[in-house]
C-alpha cells in the first residue's frame, strides 16, 4: 500500500503501523515521536497512534508538541 508522510510517498506492506511508516520515512521523525516531542496527525487533523494501522492512501504529518 501508498501512504504520505510529510507529503513524501512510500510504499508499506499491508497491515504496517505507522511506526513502521516513521521508521522507512525517517527514524528521527519516529525518535521525535516516540520520546513525545512530536505527534503524527493524519489527513483530516486528527492525532494519531504511533502503533495505529496505516491506512492505504493516507497522508500523515509529523508535527512538533
Amino acid at each position: 500500500m501508498k501512504i504520505k508522510i510529510n507529503d513524501r510517498s512510500i510504499e508499506l506492506f499491508h497491515g504496517a503501523t505507522l511506526k513502521h511508516a516513521l521508521l522507512k520515512t525517517d527514524e528521527n521523525l519516529y525518535r521525535l515521536v516516540r520520546d513525545g516531542k512530536a505527534s503524527i496527525k493524519d489527513q483530516e487533523g486528527n492525532i494519531t497512534d504511533i502503533n495505529g494501522a496505516a491506512g492505504s492512501g493516507f497522508s500523515y504529518y509529523v508535527v512538533n508538541n
